[in-house]
């Protein structure tokens, strides 16, 4: 008998010794590539076809689907200056506006405003409303998981996977397209973009392909402004907190020192072309800059071209979800840089 209890002591710290070894300390940190910039990502929508769905939804009457193909002009006179502006990609320019309860990113070329961005419990996003059922979506408005846009004389046709039509659903609004985030787990609309078809080409939140080919447009990550990245971090805070703001958890400080890690973390890992992001490694960065923390974790996102397009792919990815909305944190610190997204969660003492 004695023998038998010394067996099964003996198998259980071999189970918990394995267990250890397999997720501490060299625990490595998912990198959460962009699913429509991969080529083995294929719309599986087998119900709906182009010839069942038509886009009869009709243009919205109030809220921020309206703002698209105005000047900025008449926005800034309305609403007063923007919070931070900025260059984007192809002579882009992004206007972020933040209000007690609404936050709003808008992307204007030429002066004409080309997407709207909008999340919070105040924000006007009619005919939809934030924190209504996502599921409701469908039963609402039309939709089709396999668009055809016409931008720059060209035409793209967007295939939307059963994830987009699940966390991020496309809706058309006469000539305005709504890309409707949708948070999976808890069945909520946490944020929407009303983009035009420009816009919607530029981004490239769905895989596109140019009609009649097979070609799909890939990012350039290479091709942005000196400004962007370093706005795009920021913007990256904000939304973050946001999401927080939305699901009643406290906001992270900002911590440079966490900052300066992830900078040297992606520098690191893009310059050696190898890139892996562990916990160990992370604990002692974080000693090594003298922060005084309990628990820490990171997220890493890579080939996606727009903040919001990432981060509500984190907020349905389980394990990147948990650390976003993890009430146990206080202190952030993150990166952009060469298409690479990181964010450090820190709980310090």
């Amino acid at each position: 008998m004695t023998k038998l209890i010394i067996k099964v002591i003996g198998v259980l710290l071999l189970m918990s010794f394995i267990i250890y070894l397999f997720y501490s300390p060299r625990l490595q940190f998912d990198v959460l590539e962009n699913p429509n910039e991969t080529t083995t990502n294929k719309n599986q929508q087998k119900d709906l076809k182009k010839s069942d769905v038509t886009e009869n939804n009709p243009k919205p009457k109030k809220g921020v689907g309206t703002w698209v193909g105005q000047h900025v002009s008449k926005l800034t006179e309305r609403y007063g200056q923007a919070d931070r502006v900025y260059p984007y990609q192809k002579k882009y320019k992004n206007y972020v506006f933040k209000n007690k309860d609404s936050y709003y990113i808008v992307s204007a070329k030429k002066g004409i405003i080309k997407s709207v961005y909008a999340t919070g419990e105040g924000a006007h996003v009619d005919p939809i409303h934030i924190n209504d059922e996502a599921s409701k979506v469908f039963e609402k408005f039309s939709v089709n998981p396999e668009p055809t846009v016409k931008s720059n004389g060209k035409r793209y046709d967007l295939e939307l996977s059963d994830s987009d039509m699940k966390t991020q659903a496309l809706v058309k609004f006469d000539d305005t397209y709504a890309q409707i985030f949708m948070d999976q787990q808890s069945n909520k609309i946490v944020a929407v973009r009303y983009l035009d078809s420009d816009a919607l080409a530029t981004i490239k939140p769905y895989r596109m392909v140019a009609s009649g080919g097979n070609k799909e447009i890939k990012n350039d990550n290479n091709d942005v402004p000196y400004e962007q990245n370093s706005n795009q971090l920021i913007t990256l805070y904000e939304i973050t907190n946001e999401m927080r703001k939305l699901k009643h958890v406290k906001p992270l400080t900002i911590n440079n020192k966490i900052a300066h890690i992830a900078s040297f973390n992606l520098y690191e890992a893009t310059d050696n072309k190898s890139v892996e992001f562990t916990e160990n490694a992370l604990k002692q960065q974080l000693n090594n800059q003298h922060v005084s923390f309990t628990s820490a974790s990171q997220n890493v996102g890579y080939d996606f071209n727009d903040v919001p397009t990432l981060m509500h792919n984190w907020l349905n990815s389980d394990i990147h979800r948990s650390r976003i909305l993890n009430s146990k944190y206080n202190s952030m610190g993150g990166e952009v840089m060469d298409g690479y997204y990181t964010l450090i969660f820190v709980k310090e003492k």
